[in-house]
């Protein structure tokens, strides 16, 4: 099948769903291609890498996908109000299925409107948006969230198959918001990059010894960007509490910390404090560990978690409430301190169970399971 994505936030090397889902598409033998543009770099914060991004002109290939890129303008970091030579491109590329990865950039107008002139074609939309990372601007949200895609969803009528959230709150978020039928909207999680955490398969052992922890220690993971907010601080002082009832408790952390949660792992040796790490690398530390541990936010490294085949304690959401369904973990009410012992020693206690549940999980939300099930139509259910 002839498959193509369209979005403003493919970064190459990166373990995004706009990177991950084209890359198990094309191992499953289509013909994929990804259409993005060089104007949102600039909001990154690796002014190298966009760099380098650049240097590989307009049509390259990644992995056997092929990246082309077309010229937006008018844009901020998740928008784009003007685009040029994507409808060129998608009358060159003939495909049978476009995924349009966003809700709000006018480039979703010019797919339906090649849908339209080709009605044979699948047309799928996905939203990556809810009400905790949407843009909090007063002015620009009413404008622009509460009017214009509204209206412009409202045009584009049936020329969109299916719109599609990633996580189940943004596929109520796509009826609220928006006014969308749920009968419109099919729930495509973000996956779990099952390939690259086999191939990775690191010796346990030496890794621990790599990273002077013990054999037997049982090893609670957790990264990212790291401060008070994300409940880092609860978690090192949750596993500062147990450690005199359960010594072989262990706590690795790896990513950017600030000054508080700094201070507070120092000096501790039941902690280990890794700086930012590369993804094979962070699928590593996440094969070492026992579980992995995200007690406020959602983040996708919860996703390679599954994909190592660990259980995980973090907080219930909406974000998270499929892997809740599917009994994948332990999930939090508040995951203050108080609670995050509780879930820890509950994790040790019935750990067997916890494993072979997590098991079912990591197949079951495979980038491979995933990409089928959007080639065939058929979509994960949610709870409306």
């Amino acid at each position: 099948m002839k498959i193509v994505h369209i979005t403003h936030h493919y970064i190459d090397g990166l373990g995004y769903q706009d990177n991950l889902l084209p890359l198990y598409q094309h191992l499953q033998g289509d013909d994929v291609v990804v259409i993005s543009d060089n104007d949102h770099l600039g909001y990154m914060q690796d002014d190298g890498l966009a760099a380098s991004i650049r240097a590989k002109g307009d049509d390259y290939t990644v992995q056997g996908v092929r990246i082309r890129k077309i010229r937006c303008y008018l844009n901020t970091s998740n928008t784009s109000l003007l685009c040029r030579g994507l409808y060129r491109l998608l009358r060159q590329e003939q495909p049978e299925l476009i995924l349009h990865h966003g809700v709000d950039n006018s480039t979703m107008v010019v797919a339906a409107f090649y849908k339209k002139r080709h009605p044979s074609v699948k047309l799928y939309v996905d939203n990556h948006a809810d009400a905790v990372n949407e843009s909090h601007n007063r002015l620009w949200n009413f404008c622009y969230n509460r009017v214009l895609l509204p209206a412009t969803v409202r045009l584009l009528g049936i020329a969109v198959d299916k719109y599609l959230g990633v996580t189940p709150l943004r596929c109520h978020y796509l009826h609220q918001k928006f006014g969308i039928p749920y009968e419109r909207i099919g729930f495509l999680p973000i996956g779990c990059d099952t390939r690259s955490a086999e191939s990775i398969r690191p010796d346990s052992a030496a890794l621990r010894r790599q990273y002077h922890i013990p054999r037997e220690a049982f090893v609670i993971a957790s990264g990212g960007k790291m401060d008070a907010s994300k409940g880092t601080l609860d978690l090192i002082r949750a596993v500062e509490a147990l450690h005199d009832e359960m010594p072989q408790l262990h706590l690795m952390l790896f990513g950017k910390a600030d000054r508080q949660v700094e201070q507070a792992a120092d000096g501790k040796p039941y902690v280990t404090r890794l700086g930012w790490c590369d993804r094979a690398t962070t699928l590593s530390l996440l094969s070492l560990a026992d579980a992995g541990c995200w007690p406020r936010l959602h983040t996708t490294l919860i996703e390679d978690t599954v994909a190592s085949g660990k259980p995980l304690i973090v907080k219930s959401s909406g974000n998270v409430s499929h892997l809740q369904a599917d009994a994948g973990g332990i999930f939090l009410r508040k995951g203050d301190r108080t609670e995050l012992e509780e879930a820890i020693r509950t994790m040790h206690d019935h750990y067997s169970l916890y494993s072979v549940a997590a098991q079912k999980v990591r197949r079951k939300y495979s980038y491979d399971t995933i990409a089928t099930s959007l080639k065939e139509g058929t979509f994960y259910g949610f709870e409306e």
